[in-house]
């Protein structure tokens, strides 16, 4: 029996041995995103809302980001690649817009929001006007405004990258075009918005952080 055994290993080593050596597979690096055109000219641009998406999260009991959005919206830009610090930029929403998509049709969660959380009716429009433009990078800056919500103005600092953009041509009836990404967080607590929040050390309630997610477009004729 171990004179079986010694042959058979004797016979998977000489196999092995002739078998032909497979060279590595070079892996090829996938090709970088072509980035998007800078030609926009300088000027004043208007938000194109179709291609503008507002959203915001907040905590829900700790255990999930409840995320909303509001449908109407109104900007203006004043655009200059050559002098970003230069630039400015003020956004107005309809507070009552909001779009929850909440599913239970027992209960108008938008309604409830409005009235409790942003009281609407009272204070109908939430604008933002920036004060500072601080460029950190070649597409990036740290955009601060004065927010006043629920009647009430504070500074908030929003991370801002601009996207790209283009001039004017046949493609595009808008105009030149240019694009934004943004995103900031600030305390309702800090605009007077106390509804459901969690008693201190529990998060039994509605959290106070609210984390704001900007998409957004301007174009000028």
């Amino acid at each position: 029996m171990r004179r079986l055994m010694i042959t058979i290993a004797v016979a998977v080593t000489a196999l092995t041995a002739c078998a032909p050596k497979t060279e590595p597979v070079a892996r090829v690096a996938p090709a970088a995103a072509p980035l998007p055109p800078m030609d926009a000219p300088a000027g004043a641009y208007a938000m194109d809302l179709s291609h503008t998406s507002v959203t915001f999260r907040i905590s829900h009991l700790g255990l999930s980001r409840y995320t909303a959005r509001f449908t109407r919206a109104d900007g203006r830009l004043a655009f200059d690649p050559a002098n970003p610090a230069a630039q400015s930029v003020t956004a107005t929403l309809d507070a009552g817009s909001l779009q929850t998509n909440y599913p239970t049709p027992e209960l108008d969660f938008d309604a409830l929001i409005e009235k409790e959380f942003l009281d609407a009716a009272t204070y109908p429009k939430i604008t933002f006007v920036s004060t500072k433009v601080e460029p950190t990078g070649p597409r990036t800056a740290r955009v601060t405004g004065d927010l006043t919500l629920h009647g009430v103005t504070r500074p908030v600092v929003l991370e801002t990258t601009f996207n790209g953009g283009y001039k004017a041509g046949k493609m595009d009836p808008s105009g030149a075009r240019v694009g934004f990404s943004a995103r900031g967080v600030f305390r309702r607590s800090d605009f007077g918005i106390a509804y459901g929040l969690p008693a201190p050390g529990t998060t039994m309630g509605v959290g106070d952080e609210v984390e704001v997610s900007i998409e957004s477009e301007f174009t000028r004729k």
